[in-house]
């Protein structure tokens, strides 16, 4: 019996040896996490070999110049299309190999979903230096008064600019700083139908609505509702001035024949119609000045004109619910917190993930002050390239500059300039849940495809269909929708104000 005692005792001692190396302490980090984030790309997927030589050039960097020993990271890049349906179908089904980091593109249904985890304890610690770089922004990564994802800081405040054919305005002896806003924008475009009676000035109509937002301080909340100035008033937002006003001036515009006739029915891009020389001009929002968007036309439009450009007005903030988040299933979220971090703050970290490897990707000129692609390569054939990317993830900010680049339309310290000075309007952050409307959303969104395009674009007359519009919202629960809205951001207020 004593024999069998000791051997039990010898077992226990052994088993309880081994439960304690298999339950290490928090914090014990004698092998480092392996931390996953799975980027979207607007572009390419660059092939893997080349984005295993971007994570091993950032794991080098942790460790070598960070010191930092407590995890690695394992970087998968993902079209946006493909992005958009399997990020969520990982995050539901809790597989194994779910990102721990991910790019955020539906915040709030994420949040209902259990998807991503609050950020609230590292907002003091690891993740401050974001917390401080991006001031009021935060407020976006914002349900029910948690922390859930750390907004992308990029020229999302734009610049929006008529730009034109310069010759054609300039032989005309047409004065385009007369210009102001939208509404002052007509004076001059009726100077020029006079003077070219078959040309268009313009390519579509349906940024009118964005434009009298910004005028009136029209703030959009969720999809369908929106405050107007400093009140936390909800209201239909098809039923604000902004937009009735918006739409009125659309078919003033085609009607008079300041711009594309085929409306709607025209599937190419503005910018594409104006490159083509098939409209003389356009309205285009851009994170950039007025003459560096007149230069970049100039460059790259197809059929050598000469363009200028005018300020007609410029952003408010709004609730941006793209950034970034730690996923549910995340064993070390300490250190995606962390990592997350240097995507805001870490030149190195987000250029290497931008632009790919020095040497693979590109090279630095000879005073070390602009990049080319290497000999023999270019945007499209370069291994590694997400450049397209950079306004989805981290600090936008950041980046090199391409001796040869005239294409991207933006200005990073222009566009910081834009971010920072932006009015915020008074539910800045808050996101409504839909989860109390299902069925009014549904029907609405139904309403709102069959009459928005068509008056956005100037297509009907709004005096016989937006009477229409407005009943038909009614009959589909808007003001349900509405006041429940409300509801919320009465008590989003009392928190977050």
């Amino acid at each position: 019996m004593k024999k069998l005692f000791v051997l039990l005792l010898s077992v226990l001692l052994v088993v309880t040896a081994l439960s304690g190396c298999s339950n290490k302490p928090e914090g014990d980090k004698s092998e480092p996490s392996v931390i996953t984030l799975d980027m979207s790309t607007l572009f390419i997927v660059p092939n893997l070999d080349a984005t295993q030589k971007v994570e091993d050039a950032i794991n080098d960097y942790l460790k070598n110049t960070l010191h930092e020993e407590g995890y690695k990271i394992h970087l998968k890049i993902t079209s946006i299309g493909d992005y958009l349906q399997k990020i969520p179908m990982e995050l539901a089904s809790g597989a194994e190999d779910t990102p721990d980091i991910v790019q955020v593109f539906a915040l709030a249904s994420w949040v209902e979903n259990g998807y991503i985890i609050p950020l609230d304890k590292y907002l003091d610690k690891e993740l401050k230096p974001t917390v401080d770089l991006i001031g009021n922004i935060i407020g976006s990564g914002k349900v029910n008064g948690q922390m859930y994802m750390i907004p992308r800081y990029f020229g999302t405040v734009l610049d929006w600019k008529f730009i034109y054919n310069k010759a054609l305005v300039d032989a005309a002896g047409v004065d385009v700083t007369k210009a102001k806003d939208i509404d002052s924008l007509g004076d001059v475009l009726a100077e020029l139908k006079q003077a070219y009676p078959d040309e268009h000035f313009l390519v579509y109509c349906d940024q009118f609505n964005r434009l009298y937002n910004l005028k009136t301080h029209t703030s959009q909340v969720g999809t369908y509702a929106a405050t107007v100035g400093e009140s936390t008033t909800l209201y239909d937002y098809y039923e604000t001035e902004a937009y009735k006003n918006a739409v009125y001036k659309a078919y003033e515009f085609r009607q008079k024949g300041y711009a594309d006739p085929e409306g709607s029915a025209n599937t190419l891009s503005h910018d594409a119609v104006v490159m083509s020389g098939s409209s003389k001009g356009v309205i285009m929002g851009h994170s950039a000045d007025a003459e560096g968007i007149a230069k970049m036309f100039t460059r790259t439009n197809e059929y050598g004109a000469e363009f200028g450009a005018v300020t007609i007005g410029i952003d408010d903030l709004s609730t941006d619910t793209l950034g970034i988040g730690i996923s549910h299933s995340c064993k070390d979220p300490d250190a995606a917190a962390r990592f997350i971090n240097l995507l805001y703050t870490d030149e190195f970290v987000w250029i290497t993930l931008i632009y790919g490897v020095e040497g693979q990707d590109y090279v630095w000129n000879a005073d070390h002050t602009k990049v080319n692609y290497p000999e023999g390569l270019d945007f499209n054939s370069v291994p590694y390239n997400c450049i397209y990317s950079c306004g989805m993830i981290g600090n936008g900010f950041q980046g090199l500059e391409y001796e040869t680049s005239d294409e991207s339309g933006s200005d990073r310290e222009y566009g910081k300039k834009l971010m920072d000075e932006a009015w915020c309007p008074p539910l800045y952050g808050f996101i409504p849940s839909t989860a109390n409307v299902m069925n009014e959303i549904t029907a609405i969104g139904n309403v709102v495809e069959q009459y928005n395009n068509v008056l956005s674009y100037g297509d009907v007359d709004p005096a016989v269909e937006y009477p229409k519009f407005i009943a038909a919202l009614k009959d589909a629960g808007i003001d349900k929708l509405i006041a429940d809205y409300q509801a919320q951001a009465d008590e989003w207020v009392k928190v977050n104000k």
